[in-house]
């Protein structure tokens, strides 16, 4: 009788993407949301060839019923792959306090019609096979800017730096106003939750503005620029590595308007994200 190993099942990097840049609410359209996961899918692309599986949802077409449709998708992955979960558009704050990623169709005055909740984000990511789960969040709340906020990037030299609309578009005179700490602390709360209660991985950005970075070809928000930067400069990468490198690149290019915030309550086994 012969001994046949059995073959290594190959890896695949599954990349879920979601961008919007035109919404239901027209005021609230922005710049370089669906740019910003263009790029992201494409340098990763490069990394992984045909190892990667991309599904993206923009514009009109993400809504939380298709969102949710990645659930079917995400049980079929293998628990050798790896998911990364990308999101750029509005961060939004309910009256009680609730933070809410926006879809095409959110109500911007009461995000909890339409809005991507904690409970919805938990779910797509809970229970699936794969382990190595990242999800970077770029997603400004788009309420009341706080003047300072607005004074300290106009005192700003930095090259190549300009404001983009994310954030600033929404007149909701209501709504209690949240500075660049508030944004944050809220962020982080939600995210810490959700990573600890999935093994996911997040990395996210809070500010009150879209600072978007002009620079060569590339015109992207600051954090996705950071992470492409990133990519660009290194074979590979661990998933500490990339953490390391966005909590430090991003508060230097936008002066400390926009701060990442990561989970790392819980350890876990480090993985090669490219």
């Amino acid at each position: 009788v012969s001994y046949v190993p059995q073959k290594k099942e190959e890896e695949k990097l599954y990349f879920f993407g979601a961008g919007i840049d035109r919404f239901a609410d027209q005021k609230q359209n922005l710049s370089y949301s669906v740019k910003d996961v263009r790029d992201l899918a494409s340098q990763l692309k490069k990394k992984y060839g045909s190892r990667m599986i991309v599904d993206t949802l923009f514009d009109e077409n993400f809504t939380q019923q298709n969102l949710l449709q990645w659930k079917k998708k995400l049980l079929n992955t293998s628990v050798n792959d790896k998911v990364i979960l990308a999101y750029s558009g509005h961060g939004l704050l309910s009256k009680d306090y609730a933070y809410y990623l926006s879809t095409y169709n959110t109500d911007f005055e009461n995000p909890e019609k339409k809005g991507i909740s904690y409970e919805v984000l938990e779910s797509l990511l809970d229970s699936i096979p794969v382990r190595k789960k990242l999800m970077l969040i770029d997603a400004c709340h788009s309420g009341e800017i706080d003047k300072d906020e607005v004074q300290q990037y106009r005192m700003s030299k930095l090259p190549g730096l300009t404001v983009g609309s994310k954030g600033l578009g929404v007149e909701n005179t209501d709504s209690t106003k949240l500075g660049l700490k508030n944004s944050f602390e809220l962020m982080k709360e939600l995210f810490v939750d959700v990573g600890r209660a999935t093994g996911t991985t997040i990395i996210s950005a809070a500010g009150g503005m879209q600072l978007a970075q002009e620079k060569g070809d590339l015109k992207n928000g600051v954090f996705t620029y950071s992470i492409i930067e990133f990519i660009n400069a290194h074979n590979s990468a661990t998933v500490s590595e990339l953490k390391s490198y966005v909590n430090k690149r991003v508060p230097e290019l936008t002066q400390g308007l926009q701060q990442p915030t990561t989970r790392t309550e819980t350890k876990q086994i480090d993985w090669n994200v490219w």
